[in-house]
């Protein structure tokens, strides 16, 4: 080994410069076309959500429109469909047959409660 090459260090070989892969006017290039291609990816995601939310609220309003349709016709239909008021009609006076029927107080009583009951 000669002597040089033992003084630049253990068989390394001869020391070579090192050059910065830009230069300073190469790495403001790069990091302006970097910012570019953020600004840019930015805008197509931006005008990408725009759009799906205007989709979104277009179908969102038409769903509304449907179930407010359905609730629509559901309460024509419920309010059709009422039966008439069922059972007897609580202004009319009913009379009613209780002779030898079994009875609790005086034959002579002003009001009389009949009670039907089904045990079965």
């Amino acid at each position: 080994m000669s002597k040089q090459n033992r003084d630049q260090g253990q068989g390394r070989g001869p020391a070579m410069e090192q050059r910065p892969l830009l230069g300073p006017g190469g790495m403001r290039f790069a990091t302006l076309l970097g910012v570019a291609v953020v600004i840019f990816i930015t805008a197509i995601n931006w005008n990408e959500t725009r759009r799906l939310q205007t989709s979104l609220n277009e179908r969102l309003n038409q769903l509304d429109n449907r179930l407010t349709q359905m609730s629509t016709k559901l309460d024509s239909a419920g309010r059709a469909a009422a039966p008439a008021r069922q059972g007897p009609d609580p202004n009319k006076v009913y009379t009613v047959k209780t002779e030898g029927s079994p009875f609790k107080g005086p034959k002579s009583a002003p009001v009389t409660i009949a009670e039907f009951s089904d045990f079965q």
